[in-house]
């Protein structure tokens, strides 16, 4: 018979070996030191063996002894019934792994893993925290053959209860995806995410309007006399300098940047549109970048996070630096708006402009005739726009920068 101390005490060899504990059941003992309990025994003449378990060598870490005898226990009655216990055993686990192949949880993994690549690592982030937080818990280990709409609500109503109707609705977009999806695999050919459409009310957004010159200099004092630490200062600077967006500033590494070229090289699955996009910096932007560096602690990440130095600056701090400013009514995607709406003002071509912003061209036709960059075009409009933002700031005059390549 075995005992705990005589398994604890099993060492592991070259070849597995085997401790019996009678009735068929022993423990192997693996070449890698892995004990398993295993049950073999005959069926219709033929030799089958069972396994039972990995031995707990910690509490709640595996299955004891008692356990493993129990489930010997209960494969020896089924013998008794002429049923063979490791088919019983196989088709339990076909059973389950069909089961959560069908649920909600199992053919959202499968969607994430197929479209994940395809999107920003920022979106990944948020689904998977949305789908952990609100939806998995309610939803997701039920088939989806057993989810109704009174359920899609259910799930939509945890954002809700936080006071967060656009999350809520983004959540039931989400959902309705994963059930597209299913009906794409022919899993299913229900959507109840989509039959609630409308049922979430959503206030319409809100377009804050570009800053003006003078709220550009408010704010900009405003930020280098109290927007918390200075390398979050440094980030909001930054923003309005390059105008990126606030995801790819954060978790921008220092090997993208090159300050003696003057560029900053931002790697396709960094951005939104899946297209690798070169920012020139301005000699402003290049001397903000210099004193960051020392604020990095050797970390990768330029804005390393107040926690730790193996992370980015987390998505919500530059956001709450303008909430501590009072500044309610901006937000970081703003100074992207603020500098199309100045450039264009100033006379810089609209084709230049859109490069720099990285938008994705919507003409299908001539977007596939259209791979220009306008890098040199745009190295002088980059470094332009810093010293425009710098007349700005400082109070001078303020020259129209757009002038001389007016019609280039």
């Amino acid at each position: 018979m075995l005992t705990d101390t005589a398994i604890r005490n099993a060492r592991k060899k070259a070849r597995r070996y085997k401790l019996a504990d009678g009735f068929g059941l022993y423990l192997a003992v693996m070449p890698s030191g892995k004990k398993v309990f295993r049950y073999e025994y005959r069926y219709h003449g033929r030799r089958e063996t069972l396994t039972l378990g990995t031995y707990a060598e910690e509490k709640g870490n595996g299955m004891s002894l008692l356990e493993a005898r129990a489930a010997h226990a209960t494969a020896r009655r089924q013998i008794e019934k002429h049923e063979s216990p490791a088919q019983i055993h196989r088709r339990e686990r076909q059973q389950s792994a069909s089961k959560l192949a069908t649920t909600f949880k199992g053919v959202a993994e499968t969607w994430l893993a197929e479209f994940s690549p395809r999107r920003s690592a920022q979106w990944s982030r948020q689904v998977v925290r949305w789908f952990k937080a609100d939806v998995y818990p309610v939803i997701g280990d039920r088939p989806l053959a057993e989810i109704e709409k009174v359920d899609v609500l259910t799930v939509c109503q945890r954002a809700q209860d936080r006071g967060s109707q656009y999350t809520a609705e983004c959540i039931r977009r989400y959902v309705a995806a994963v059930f597209e999806y299913a009906n794409r695999i022919s899993i299913t050919d229900r959507n109840p995410a989509r039959a609630v459409r409308g049922a979430i009310a959503v206030p319409p957004t809100r377009e804050l309007p570009a800053l003006t010159a003078k709220e550009m200099r408010e704010l900009v004092q405003q930020i280098r006399a109290g927007a918390g630490r200075p390398s979050t200062r440094i980030a909001l600077e930054l923003l309005l300098l390059t105008f990126t967006r606030k995801s790819e500033l954060i978790r921008a590494t220092w090997d993208e940047i090159d300050l003696e070229a003057a560029e900053w090289r931002v790697p396709a699955h960094r951005m939104k549109m899946r297209e690798a996009h070169v920012i020139p910096l301005s000699t402003q932007a290049v001397a903000l970048f210099k004193r960051q560096q020392p604020l990095a602690s050797a970390s990768k990440f330029v804005f390393p996070s107040m926690t730790s130095l193996l992370k980015p600056m987390s998505d919500t701090a530059l956001n709450n630096a303008l909430v501590r400013l009072g500044r309610e009514d901006f937000s970081p995607h703003g100074f992207r708006r603020t500098a199309s709406t100045m450039l264009n003002e100033l006379g810089w071509r609209p084709d230049i402009i859109e490069r720099q912003l990285a938008h994705r061209e919507r003409n299908k036709i001539r977007a596939a005739y259209n791979k220009a960059t306008f890098l040199p075009e745009r190295k002088l409009m980059m470094q332009a726009w810093g010293d425009h933002v710098t007349s700005i700031i400082e109070g001078g005059n303020v020259v129209a920068i757009g002038a001389k390549v007016r019609g280039a």
